[in-house]
C-alpha cells in the first residue's frame, strides 16, 4: 500500500497538518486581549528574555488560555540615524494606534513628546484614584504632563493647556533589575526619563494600570 498510495498519504498528513494549524491559530488569535503594550528603545531590545511578559501574567494572574497578551521590547526608533528598521518601527506603532490595539506605550521622553503632539495619551487624571496617585508619590513617581493642542477651520493648531498623561519610571526598580542592566539603563545614563503612557485609544486602561503598579511595585 505505502508503495502505491505514498504520495496521496502523505498529502493527507500534511492536509490534516496544515488544517490543525490553522485551527490553532485561529482559535488563538480569535481570543480577546487583555494587553498590548510596547517598549520604545529600551535595553530589552537586545535581551533573549526579559522575563517582563511572564512576570506581569503572574502579577495580573492573567488566563492565558483565554486571553491574549501582547508585550513587544523589540521596538528602536533612533531619532538621529532615522535608519530602514527606524522607519519600519515608527509606521508599525502609528498603525497599531491608528488601529486601536495599542494600550501602552513605554518609551524615551522625547518620542513620548511627540506622539503627544498627536493627542495620543489618555488623559490619565479621568482613572487613576486618588489613592493611586499618592502611592506612586510616595514612591518617588511623578507625573508626565503633555500639551492639548486645538485645531482651528485652517488646520492652524493652537495650545490651549496640559494635562497628565504619563508617569515618569527612572526610579523603578523593578526595570532596573530587567535584562542584563536593566530596561532603560541606556537611557537614564544619558540624562533621559522613560516614561509609562496609556493610549488615548485603549478600551483596556484598568489592564494598563495594572502594568503601571507592576513596575512602580505596587
Amino acid at each position: 500500500i505505502w508503495d502505491y498510495y505514498k504520495f496521496p498519504i502523505l498529502g493527507v498528513l500534511v492536509g490534516l497538518f496544515l488544517l490543525g494549524t490553522f485551527i490553532r491559530d485561529y482559535r488563538i488569535n480569535s481570543r480577546p486581549i487583555y494587553l498590548d503594550a510596547i517598549l520604545i528603545n529600551s535595553d530589552l531590545a537586545y535581551s533573549p528574555e526579559d522575563g517582563l511578559k511572564e512576570d506581569f501574567i503572574r502579577y495580573a494572574s492573567v488566563d492565558t488560555d483565554t486571553y491574549n497578551l501582547m508585550i513587544d521590547s523589540s521596538i528602536i526608533i533612533d531619532k538621529e540615524n532615522y535608519d530602514q528598521m527606524s522607519v519600519a518601527n515608527a509606521q508599525k506603532v502609528l498603525a497599531m494606534y491608528t488601529a486601536g490595539d495599542m494600550d501602552v506605550i513605554i518609551g524615551p521622553e522625547s518620542i513620548i513628546d511627540e506622539y503627544g503632539a498627536m493627542g495620543a495619551h489618555m488623559d490619565l487624571e479621568g482613572i487613576m484614584s486618588d489613592e493611586l496617585k499618592k502611592d506612586l508619590e510616595t514612591k518617588g513617581f511623578s507625573l508626565y504632563y503633555t500639551t492639548e493642542y486645538e485645531e482651528d477651520e485652517n488646520g492652524e493648531t493652537t495650545p490651549i493647556g496640559t494635562y497628565p498623561a504619563g508617569i515618569y519610571l527612572e526610579n523603578s526598580d523593578y526595570l532596573k533589575g530587567l535584562g542584563e542592566r536593566g530596561a532603560y539603563a541606556t537611557l537614564t545614563e544619558s540624562g533621559q526619563k522613560p516614561v509609562f503612557t496609556i493610549t488615548a485609544t485603549s478600551k483596556r486602561s484598568d489592564n494598563a494600570l495594572q502594568l503601571l503598579k507592576m513596575i512602580a511595585g505596587l
